[in-house]
């Protein structure tokens, strides 16, 4: 039987595993460009996601998920003033479909709950999978838009903020 993953703070030993991590969710419409444009435009991505992320989320918890010492994935997220955000999660390909995704979701839902706050988040439009599981977690649309799905989930008794 295996193990729960861990959680450990993002360290900047971590910056080639977080590319891979990147590319691994980003790079498929990329994927008929030559390679070293491919290479550059999911680098230029992975910079922009990152200085964006710690921009806008500067308090925010940015964790990576490991499994026996091996790093597979991330989760960041962000306890602000009137909401939690789910920022960003990821695992590499081999461990989606898993439920693990599902679990850390559940356990920022609990942070949530316990700090009395709705939990929000983006999805791409594109992630119809993504997008139904969280419609299966409670999950409301707050806004639709071409690129992206504005989300929030709501524990009861923390009224709609």
């Amino acid at each position: 039987m295996t193990r729960e993953p861990d959680r450990r703070p993002e360290a900047e030993a971590d910056g080639a595993f977080l590319f891979v991590l990147f590319a691994s969710a980003h790079g498929l419409p990329l994927a008929g460009l030559d390679p070293p444009l491919r290479d550059l435009l999911l680098r230029q991505g992975f910079a922009g996601q990152r200085a964006t992320y710690r921009a806008r989320y500067p308090a925010a918890r940015f964790e990576v998920i490991a499994q026996d010492g091996a790093s597979i994935g991330r989760i960041v997220t962000d306890l602000g003033a009137d909401a939690v955000t789910l920022v960003d999660i990821v695992l590499l390909p081999e461990w989606r479909g898993r439920g693990l995704g599902t679990r850390l979701i559940d356990e920022t839902m609990a942070a949530a709950r316990l700090a009395g706050l709705p939990l929000r988040l983006a999805v791409s439009a594109d992630n119809a999978g993504a997008r139904r599981l969280y419609a299966r977690l409670g999950f409301a649309t707050v806004r639709a838009g071409d690129l992206h799905h504005d989300l929030a989930w709501t524990p009861p008794g923390a009224g709609d903020s």
